[in-house]
């Protein structure tokens, strides 16, 4: 062969000897010694290999019992694998006389919950070994193929799926050869098979002469496969018992490698700061460190290489903490400075911000954000309560404009993303404040909101308007449950949905309650051009449903619920779905008749409270509790007492001292109560009768008068060792 070079370019020798003398500068000493040391690591590389290679040689020399002996002590796939290695190992294992190294082995495999079920009986133990422990596609050999398809009976990648697996149908096979192979549920209702297997009893169907022999192999193939039905749910038992213990045994490894780690840390001094370590976010936790989530043993020669940098991310996570800290205790003293003003303006007439909000006013974020070497107390703020007034105006301005933007889009589109933004017409302006504009929150509609209760039939019955509806809960909190504990201003404690900014994206404009709105106000005697949900508070008005009336007294006398209009509202939502409803008027002796009520005990009031109409429940906060991690969702009165009795010592609350309310009830609006018409029976009567004979059951009949259903009633609740009076 000739070593000469080509005209256009010098030898290949040539060049690797001239690499060596190119030159004598100082670059030159630099690549020399480096080539020279690499052909040495080279050459003692090779002599480690060489002294490793063929230790094993000799042990098909020693005698077969002693082989046997250590074989016996292996588990399958240790088996599979030996007799892969050699041809010599290969003609030993796979003789069917040494059948009793695989059955040895397979004693071996640790019973997780479950025993090592049989082979099929066409498979045998090599190559049930392979299918139950050797992870590599059946196609491509590719490794880590951990699914076994029992019902095909094979390992196969997702990238040999789409070429291997073919629809069981005349497409590739016969009718007769489709009831024989093995198949499995695909899409659609349709099998697949493997192609390969299709194939090969294709073949062998194609070889078949007479009808007798393919009677034959179609009765063995059908037995074949109900005998491996039989099997499969062990297998498939045994499989998911193993995965679940390998998985155990892996999270083991890992928690023995962390414990292994801390350990080394804390001889370090690292140990306080380990504790310290937030579980969010969860990229930067101790847990998911790259190094600590390994399943393998720390051994010295690991945790040499580790150190330095397992080192470098706990002084990041140190200088993390100092900034979390720093950041946290200046929050504190923001919401302390400013929670100390918004308490001095009770009872409020406009909304409020709440901490992620004010924390985030230009002012506040310029004194938080000061390098951490200088000193932040509660007095720092001090120059920002003076500058509280106009940042509010601005802050609920933004909150305005957000709600004349939410006009533009209604709650019919369940869309949870940003309204259209563009600037208010004059339009929107004059119709924002009045009652006729409602507005739905969008969580609340599909059951996302903070009090959302799938039981709770009041959910979306409250209208929101303008500007009541800024108090709206779901407007300030977060739609899931906060993981971030160290910022001040939004953690509301565990398990419980941390604050938010508080922003009107969520909230839609209502055609369907401002529809029901424009009828409330036109029946108030309003004009629904001017109209807004002060003026309607002002009147004393009274709502009859003639929807349920209740006939307790005669066919032509009825009880008929009457309500103000906030409770007349929740009515229709609750009890009616929001249907148009031809509302009511009472006359001078039924609204004195509904203000007065009727005497507590009476037969006619047990009747009405088993029956009661809609109320609206006045929500109350707490003042002490105000902006502050502990602070609860807003209570009815009787809770807000036991709270603050509780929490805070106040066996005497003082209203907007120790509790407060965003949004009071009016005296004329939530009322509730009932009225009697005169109107003739058309069937709910016997309706009632029904219910209440089927409540108080053998008490009393059907056809039993006032008397005996109040005396009937008296005795269900003494049976019961219950006040009667009481319980009404």
């Amino acid at each position: 062969m000739s070593y000469e070079s080509p005209q256009n370019g010098p030898p290949r020798r040539l060049t690797r000897k001239k690499a060596k003398i190119i030159s004598e500068d100082a670059s030159t000493e630099a690549v020399v010694p480096t080539a020279t040391a690499l052909l040495k690591n080279r050459r003692f590389a090779r002599s480690k290999g060489k002294g490793k290679s063929g230790k094993l040689e000799g042990i098909l020399h020693i005698p077969l019992d002693v082989l046997f002996e250590i074989l016996s002590y292996l588990l399958p796939l240790d088996i599979l694998h030996l007799s892969r290695t050699t041809k010599q190992f290969r003609r030993v294992l796979m003789n069917k006389a040494n059948v009793f190294i695989w059955k040895a082995a397979r004693e071996n495999v640790p019973d997780c919950h479950a025993k090592y079920p049989k082979s099929f009986p066409d498979m045998n133990e090599a190559q049930m070994t392979r299918l139950a422990f050797d992870p590599h596609c059946y196609v491509c050999s590719k490794p880590n193929c951990r699914t076994i398809d029992w019902e095909l009976r094979l390992r196969i990648c997702s990238k040999c799926v789409t070429t291997r697996l073919v629809l069981n149908s005349p497409i590739h096979a016969s009718s007769e050869v489709q009831t024989l192979v093995f198949s499995k549920p695909g899409s659609r209702g349709r099998k697949l098979a493997y192609l390969e297997e299709v194939n090969s009893v294709k073949a062998h169907w194609a070889t078949l002469k007479d009808a007798e022999e393919k009677a034959t192999y179609s009765r063995q193939r059908k037995e074949l496969k109900a005998a491996v039905e039989v099997l499969l749910p062990q297998w498939r038992v045994w499989s998911r018992l193993q995965r679940w213990d390998r998985s155990e045994e892996l999270q083991r490894a890992r928690d023995d490698r962390r414990v292994a780690i801390i350990e080394k840390l804390e001889e370090l001094g690292w140990g306080p700061e380990i504790d310290l370590i937030p579980e969010y976010p969860w990229d930067d936790t101790f847990y998911n460190h790259k190094h600590v989530k390994q399943a393998t043993r720390l051994t010295p020669r690991i945790w040499a290489n580790i150190q330095p940098e397992m080192i470098k991310y706990m002084e990041k996570m140190k200088l993390n903490r100092l900034e979390r800290e720093c950041k946290t205790t200046r929050q504190r003293y923001a919401i302390e400075a400013i929670r100390a003003y918004k308490i001095s303006l009770l009872p409020w007439t406009e909304v409020m911000p709440e901490p992620p909000d004010y924390c985030q006013f230009a002012p506040v974020k310029a004194i938080m954000e000061l390098p951490v070497n200088v000193a932040v107390d509660l007095s720092s703020f001090d120059t920002v309560i003076s500058q509280l007034p106009a940042l509010l105006a601005e802050w609920r301005q933004n909150l305005r404009m957000e709600m004349l933007r939410s006009l533009q889009d209604d709650c019919d589109e369940l869309v949870l993303a940003e309204p259209f933004i563009g600037p208010p017409s004059f339009e929107d302006v004059q119709k924002l404040p009045l009652a006729t504009s409602a507005f739905r929150c969008l969580t609340c509609i599909v059951g996302l909101g903070p009090e959302f209760d799938r039981y709770d039939k009041r959910i979306g019955s409250v209208p929101l308007l303008y500007p009541e509806n800024l108090h709206h809960r779901c407007l300030t909190r977060q739609m899931f449950r906060g993981e971030d504990e160290s910022d001040a201003s939004i953690d509301l404690g565990p398990n419980v949905r941390g604050r938010d900014p508080c922003s009107c994206s969520l909230l839609r404009f209502d055609p369907r309650a401002s529809e029901m709105m424009e009828t409330i106000v036109q029946f108030c005697k309003l004009d629904p051009a001017s109209a807004t949900p002060k003026d309607l508070d002002e009147i004393d008005v009274w709502l009859g449903c003639p929807e349920c009336p209740q006939w307790l007294e005669g066919p032509d006398e009825a009880e008929v619920p009457v309500f103000g209009w906030r409770n007349a509202f929740a009515h229709q939502v609750e009890e009616h779905e929001s249907e148009p409803i031809d509302w009511l008027e009472l006359s001078v002796e039924q609204a004195e008749q509904a203000v007065i009520g009727l005497p507590a005990g009476s037969s006619k009031a047990n009747v009405k409270r088993l029956l009661r109409a809609t109320t609206t429940i006045e929500k109350w906060h707490c003042v002490h509790c105000m902006d502050l991690r502990c602070e609860p969702a807003p209570k009815a009165m009787e809770f807000m007492v036991q709270h603050l009795s509780y929490s805070h010592e106040i066996t005497e609350p003082q209203l907007n001292i120790d509790y407060y309310t965003l949004v009071a009830n009016k005296h004329f609006s939530h009322r509730t109560s009932w009225a009697t018409f005169k109107m003739p029976e058309h069937g709910p009567r016997q309706l009632l009768t029904d219910v209440l004979s089927a409540i108080y059951c053998s008490y009393f009949e059907v056809d039993s008068t006032e008397s005996e259903m109040e005396a009937g009633m008296k005795e269900f609740w003494n049976d019961r060792g219950i006040d009667p009076e009481e319980y009404i």
